[in-house]
C-alpha cells in the first residue's frame, strides 16, 4: 500500500486545486500524416484525456445487514476515550464544481478500440501537460470504419492480458482506468473521443484529533523561515515520550490485494485477499498560517494527525483498527489502546473517506495555586484554581466567577467603538474574532473585575497593559468560551449564516447542537468550583452593529441552549476569567 502521512492543524488545512484541462493528441487537418486523405467511411479517431480528482463519498451504507452506528464513543481504559465516526471528507474540494484537472507531469496511456469484443485498434503515448507524444511507430490516432465501438483507456499501473485488466493494491493510488461503451464513429474526416480518467482505488483518511490533550512539537524545517506567512513546515514532537506511534491494521484476508476487470464479461473480481498492517509516527507536514516569525526549532502544538491509505474497491472501513504502540501524553500511557471503526462501508473507486477520531482524556487537568498544572489525584496537597482547557497553550478557566456572590458588572458605559477591530461577519466572530487580546484600550468594570481575580485566588499578575498575556486573568473571546465548552463538554454548535446584521442588532441566537453537560459540570465541581452555565457572561468580543452602535457579545451556556447576543455595554453580565499560566 502506498501511504502518505501528514498533519492538520486548527488553523489550517492543505487542499489540492482541480482545474479543468483537456489534452488533445491531435489538432485539425494537420493531424493527417504525410498529407494523406482518409477514405470515406474511415475515421481517424483522436482522443482527449482529463484526469478526475478523488470525489467525496456520501453516506455510510454498506452491504452488511446490521450496520453499526456511524458515531461511537469508545472507552479505551485508563482514562482515555475516543469518539469515532465515518464522515464525508471535504478537505480536498476547494472548487467542487471543477471535476477534472490537467495531467501534471508525464503520464503514459494506452487506448484500445473494440467492436463485438474484438480488438480493432490501439494507441499508446505519453501525455505531458498539453502535449501528446505517441510511442515510436505509432501514428497518434486510430483508423476505424464507421460503426459502434467500445473503448478502454488505462495508464501503465494497469496490466492488460487480453480482455482482462488488473491492478495491484500497491498501485491503487496511481492506477487510472476508464471504459466507454457504445461510441458511434461516423464523422468524416476525423472524430474525437473524450476520456475522464478516474483512480482505480479509493482514499481513506484516518484523522486523529487530540481534543483536550495536544502535545508539543517543533518545526524542523520551514519553506520560508522568518516571514509572517509560511506555506508549510515539517514538525516533530518535542518530548521523546510523546513521540506517539500507532498501527493501522486489519485481520487477515480482509483487504483486496488485486482487482481484475473482465472486459468481455463487464465485471470485477478480487482473486487475492490480504491484510493491512503499517506503522505511523505522529509527525508530518503542516500548513502554517503564522502571525509571527517562524524558524526551524519554533514550537507548535500538535492538535491533530492524519494518515492516508489507498485501497481497492470492496475494502470495508469497518475492518480497520488503530492501535497505539508507543507513547504517552502528560504521563498517561496510550500503549495498547485500540480504536475500531464503527461503520461498515465498502469503498468505491475514486472516492475518499474520512475516519475521524477524537481522542480525549476522561479526567481533566487543573491549574493549581502554585502555577503548576496536573491531575487532582497526582497533587493531593495542592489547591486547584482553574480547569485547563489547552495544556499546550497553557490556557485555563477559573473555577468560579470573578463576581461570585456579588453584583454582575456592566462592560462599560459607552456604546461607541472600543476595540481596534470589531467583528463584522459571522466567520470573523466564530473563527477569528477577538483573538487580539490587546484590542481593548479603555478600562471598564468587567475587565477590571477579571484582572483583579488574582487577588482572590492568589495567583496571577496585576499587569493592566495588555490582557491575555501570561499570568493575567482576562475575559475570554467568543471563540475561547466555545472552545471551553467543546474541550470540557464536547460542545457541538452550528455557526450561523446569512446577514450578520441580524445578529449584531442584538437578536438572540441559539447555536447549540449538543453538549455533554454532565461532563462539563463535573470538570468544575470535582475541584470545588461552579460551572459557568445558565447565566449570561461577558466576552472580549465587540461587534460592529448598526450605525454607531457597537454591542459587546454575551454568551449563555445551558443543557439545551447556547445563546449569543450583542448587548448594550451598559447592561450587566457575569465574568468568568481565563488565564494563560
Amino acid at each position: 500500500m502506498k501511504k502518505n502521512i501528514f498533519k492538520v492543524s486548527l488553523s489550517m488545512l492543505v487542499l489540492g486545486l482541480v482545474t479543468s484541462f483537456v489534452l488533445s493528441s491531435c489538432s485539425n487537418s494537420e493531424d493527417l500524416a504525410d498529407g494523406a486523405t482518409p477514405q470515406n467511411g474511415m475515421e481517424r479517431v483522436s482522443f482527449t484525456i482529463a484526469e478526475k480528482d478523488y470525489e467525496t463519498a456520501v453516506g455510510a451504507t454498506g452491504t452488511r445487514a446490521a450496520a453499526q452506528p456511524q458515531t461511537e464513543v469508545q472507552d479505551l481504559g485508563d482514562g482515555w476515550t475516543a469518539e469515532v465516526s465515518l464522515v464525508p471528507d471535504t478537505t480536498h474540494s476547494v472548487a467542487p464544481k471543477v471535476a477534472t484537472r490537467a495531467i501534471y507531469g508525464s503520464s503514459h496511456y494506452t487506448i484500445q478500440a473494440y467492436q463485438g469484443g474484438v480488438l480493432k485498434g490501439q494507441l499508446k503515448g505519453t501525455f505531458n501537460n498539453s502535449t501528446f507524444i505517441p510511442d515510436t511507430g505509432d501514428e497518434g490516432y486510430i483508423v476505424l470504419p464507421h460503426g459502434t465501438y467500445d473503448f478502454v483507456c488505462f495508464n501503465d499501473k494497469v496490466s492488460a492480458n487480453g480482455t482482462q485488466y488488473s491492478v495491484n493494491r500497491a498501485d491503487a493510488s496511481t492506477a487510472r482506468f476508464a471504459v466507454k461503451r457504445g461510441v458511434v464513429i461516423n464523422q468524416d474526416p476525423k472524430q474525437y473521443v473524450a476520456f475522464e480518467m478516474k483512480h482505480v482505488g479509493s482514499m481513506v483518511i484516518f484523522g486523529l484529533d487530540f481534543v483536550n490533550c495536544p502535545i508539543t512539537g517543533e518545526y524542523y524545517s520551514v519553506m520560508s523561515p522568518g516571514i509572517t506567512y509560511v506555506g508549510w513546515g515539517d514538525y516533530k514532537p518535542e518530548k521523546p515520550a510523546e513521540r506517539l506511534k500507532y498501527t493501522i491494521e486489519t485481520a487477515p484476508n480482509k483487504i483486496p490485494e488485486k482487482e481484475v476487470y473482465d472486459f468481455s464479461m463487464d465485471n470485477y473480481s478480487y482473486p487475492v485477499m490480504g491484510k493491512e498492517d503499517f506503522s505511523v509516527n505522529v509527525q508530518g507536514r503542516n500548513t502554517i498560517y503564522s502571525y509571527g516569525m517562524v524558524w526551524q526549532g519554533s514550537k507548535l502544538g500538535i492538535y491533530n494527525n492524519a494518515t492516508v491509505g489507498y485501497y481497492l474497491p470492496t475494502s470495508d472501513c469497518g475492518d480497520f483498527k488503530l492501535t497505539f504502540t508507543f507513547g504517552e501524553i502528560y504521563g498517561q500511557s496510550l500503549v495498547g489502546k485500540s480504536i475500531t471503526v464503527p461503520t461498515h462501508k465498502l469503498v468505491e473507486a475514486n472516492k475518499r473517506y474520512n475516519v475521524k477520531i477524537k481522542l480525549r482524556m476522561s479526567k481533566n487537568m487543573y491549574l493549581f495555586k502554585d502555577g503548576t498544572a496536573g491531575f487532582l489525584a497526582d497533587n493531593p496537597s495542592k489547591t486547584p484554581i482553574g480547569v485547563v482547557i489547552d495544556p499546550y497553550a497553557h490556557l485555563a478557566v477559573a473555577l468560579k466567577d470573578a463576581d461570585d456572590g456579588g453584583t454582575p458588572p456592566v462592560w462599560s458605559y459607552s456604546s461607541t467603538q472600543e476595540s481596534s477591530s470589531p467583528v463584522e461577519s459571522f466567520d470573523n466572530l466564530f473563527y477569528n474574532g477577538g483573538m487580539n487580546y490587546s484590542n481593548i484600550s479603555s478600562s471598564n468594570p468587567a475587565r477590571q473585575l477579571a484582572r483583579d481575580y488574582y487577588q482572590t485566588v492568589g495567583f496571577g499578575s496585576s499587569s493592566s497593559a495588555v490582557i491575555g498575556v501570561d499570568k493575567v486573568w482576562y475575559i475570554p473571546t467568543v471563540a475561547e468560551f466555545l472552545k471551553m465548552g467543546n474541550v470540557l463538554g464536547e460542545l457541538e454548535y452550528t455557526a450561523p449564516t446569512g446577514d450578520p446584521s441580524h445578529f449584531f442588532a442584538g437578536a438572540p441566537l441559539n447555536i447549540l447542537k449538543s453538549i455533554n453537560m454532565t461532563r462539563f459540570n463535573k470538570a468544575f465541581t470535582d475541584a470545588g468550583g461552579t460551572p459557568p452555565t445558565n447565566n449570561a457572561y461577558w466576552t472580549n468580543t465587540e461587534c460592529k452593529g448598526n450605525g454607531t452602535y457597537y454591542p459587546q457579545v454575551q454568551v449563555s451556556l445551558g443543557s439545551t441552549s447556547c445563546n449569543l447576543r450583542g448587548q448594550f455595554k451598559g447592561l450587566t453580565a457575569k465574568v468568568r476569567p481565563f488565564i494563560k499560566y
